[in-house]
C-alpha cells in the first residue's frame, strides 16, 4: 500500500498524503514516494501545476515520531545519522520549493511541524476555517526543520516567526490568514471547489513563464535591484522563444482568452 496518492488529470498533478489513521503523518516510505514524484513532475512537460493535501480531512500531522519498525533510512537503505537523514528531508524539501511549475498546498485539518514547511515550500496555500497550524518543534524538545527556519520569516516576519516558534501554539485558519501565513481561507465545504479552480488556473497558464516568475520571486530578497532587472531581461528572452508567448499575442489580437500549451 503506498503511503501517498497521486492523480493527473489535464496538467494538473494532485498529491495526496494518505496515512489517515496518522493524521498523515510523514514516515520514511512517503518520503521516499515524495521525493520520486517531485523529480517526475518536475521533469514531465505535461505536468504543469501540482497540488499537495493530504486525506482523511488533514493535511498532516507532521514527522511520525511513533518509531522505525523497518530500521531503514528515508532512502531505503541502513538507517543513517539524525543530521544525515534530515539533510535527506531538505533536499526533498528543495526539490519542491524549486519545481519549476506552480504548486498549491491545500490545507485542512492539522498541518504541524514539518509538513508546515511542505505547505510554506508551495507557492500558494489555500486553506479550510477549520485548518489548524503550529510550529511545534518546541513542545517536542527540538529545534526547526523542514525549511521552517527559513520559510517561515519570509512569510510573516522574524517577530512573529519567533512568536510561533518558541511557543509552538496552535493557530487556527482565521489567524494564519491575517499574518500571511497563507493566502486564503474558505469554508471546509469550499476547499475542494476552491483548491480545484485555483489547480486548473495554474495548469492551464503559461508555464514556462511563470516557471520564471517564480524563480524571479524566490530571489528577490538577495538580489540587488540592478540584478533582478537583468534576471529579469534574460527570462523575458527566454519567454519570447515559446509557443506560449506568441499564443499570448495571438489571443490578445483576436481578443480572446489565450490557450497555453506550456511551451
Amino acid at each position: 500500500m503506498e503511503a501517498i496518492q497521486v492523480e493527473r488529470r489535464e496538467g494538473l498533478v494532485t498529491i495526496t498524503l494518505d496515512r489517515p489513521a496518522k493524521k498523515n503523518a510523514i514516515d520514511a516510505r512517503m518520503w521516499g514516494e515524495l521525493d520520486r514524484t517531485f523529480a517526475e513532475v518536475a521533469a514531465d512537460p505535461n505536468d504543469r501545476a501540482l497540488i499537495l493535501t493530504g486525506s482523511g480531512g488533514n493535511f498532516s500531522a507532521g514527522a511520525d515520531l511513533s518509531g522505525n519498525p523497518s530500521g531503514k533510512g528515508l532512502t531505503g537503505g541502513p538507517l543513517q545519522p539524525i543530521v544525515q537523514e534530515m539533510r535527506i528531508v531538505g533536499d526533498i524539501l528543495l526539490r519542491l520549493q524549486r519545481m519549476p511549475k506552480p504548486t498549491l498546498a491545500k490545507v485542512d485539518g492539522v498541518c504541524v511541524g514539518v509538513s508546515l514547511g511542505l505547505a510554506l515550500a508551495c507557492d500558494l496555500v489555500l486553506a479550510s476555517d477549520r485548518a489548524r497550524f503550529s510550529e511545534i518543534f518546541a513542545k517536542r524538545g527540538l529545534a526547526l526543520d523542514g525549511g521552517n527556519s527559513w520559510l517561515l520569516p519570509r512569510r510573516i516576519g522574524l517577530h512573529k516567526a519567533k512568536e510561533l516558534t518558541f511557543f509552538a501554539d496552535i493557530i487556527d485558519a482565521k489567524e494564519a490568514e491575517s499574518i500571511g501565513l497563507v493566502n486564503k481561507v474558505v469554508p471546509a465545504g469550499e476547499l475542494d471547489a476552491m483548491a480545484a479552480e485555483w489547480g486548473r488556473r495554474l495548469a492551464a497558464g503559461p508555464t514556462l513563464a511563470l516557471g520564471l516568475s517564480k524563480r524571479l520571486l524566490d530571489a528577490s530578497s538577495s538580489v540587488t535591484l540592478a540584478q533582478a532587472l537583468e534576471d529579469e531581461a534574460r527570462c523575458q528572452h527566454i519567454t519570447h522563444a515559446s509557443k506560449d508567448v506568441r499564443e499570448g499575442i495571438a489571443a490578445f489580437l483576436e481578443r480572446r482568452e489565450p490557450r497555453f500549451s506550456g511551451s
